[in-house]
C-alpha cells in the first residue's frame, strides 16, 4: 500500500517542549572582549613602562651630590652663533655662456623703497605704519625735475636674509617695495 510521505499522521503524544535557552545577544559578547583586551594592553603597557631600580634610586635623590649632569646641561648650542658670523668664500662663478663673472670684492648694502610721496605727511603716515611692524625706516627727500619727492626707505640691510625678511613682511602688509643697492 502506498503511503503519502507529505501528510504524516503522527498519532503519537506531542512531545514535551524543552525549556528555551536565554540567548545571550552578540553586543554583550563584542563588549566584553573589548573591554578585556584593552585592559590586558595597559596592563602591559605599564609593565613596559616601569622603571628600572637605577631610575628609581635617581628619582628618589634628585639632589644627589655626584650625581651626573642631564643631557640638556651637558650640550652647548654653539652653531646659533657660529653660522652667522661665517661666511662662505666664492672662488670663481661662472655665466651661461662659460665665461668668468666678475665678484664684487666688497659686501653689499641694500634698501627697500616702500614708498616714494610728494606730501611729506603721507610719507610719515607710512614710515608710522612701517616702524609698527619692527622696521628700521627713514625718509629721504629727493629733488627731481624740480619737483620734491620723499621716499620711505627700509633699511639698511647688510645682509641677503635680512632683506628676503623684510621683503617678505613688506609684502604681507600689502605694500610693494623696489630694492636698491648702496654704495658705502
Amino acid at each position: 500500500m502506498p503511503q503519502d510521505f507529505a501528510k504524516r499522521h503522527n498519532k503519537s503524544p506531542a512531545p514535551q517542549k524543552r525549556p528555551a535557552k536565554q540567548h545571550v545577544p552578540g553586543g554583550v559578547w563584542f563588549a566584553t572582549g573589548l573591554v578585556t583586551g584593552l585592559f590586558s594592553a595597559f596592563l602591559i603597557h605599564l609593565w613596559q613602562s616601569a622603571p628600572t631600580t637605577a631610575e628609581i634610586t635617581q628619582l628618589e635623590s634628585p639632589h644627589a651630590p655626584n650625581a651626573a649632569p642631564s643631557p640638556k646641561e651637558k650640550m652647548q648650542w654653539d652653531f646659533y652663533e657660529i653660522f652667522p658670523k661665517s661666511s662662505v668664500p666664492v672662488v670663481e662663478e661662472y655665466g651661461r655662456d662659460g665665461e668668468k663673472v666678475a665678484i664684487p670684492a666688497a659686501p653689499q648694502t641694500f634698501v627697500l623703497q616702500a614708498g616714494s610721496f610728494r606730501s611729506p605727511a603721507d610719507a610719515d603716515n607710512l614710515r608710522a605704519e612701517l616702524i609698527l611692524l619692527g622696521m628700521e625706516v627713514f625718509i629721504k627727500t629727493v629733488d627731481m625735475d624740480g619737483q620734491t619727492w620723499h621716499r620711505v626707505l627700509v633699511g639698511p640691510i647688510d645682509t641677503t636674509l635680512e632683506l628676503n625678511r623684510n621683503r617678505n613682511a613688506l609684502a604681507e602688509a600689502s605694500i610693494e617695495a623696489l630694492t636698491l643697492r648702496v654704495s658705502r
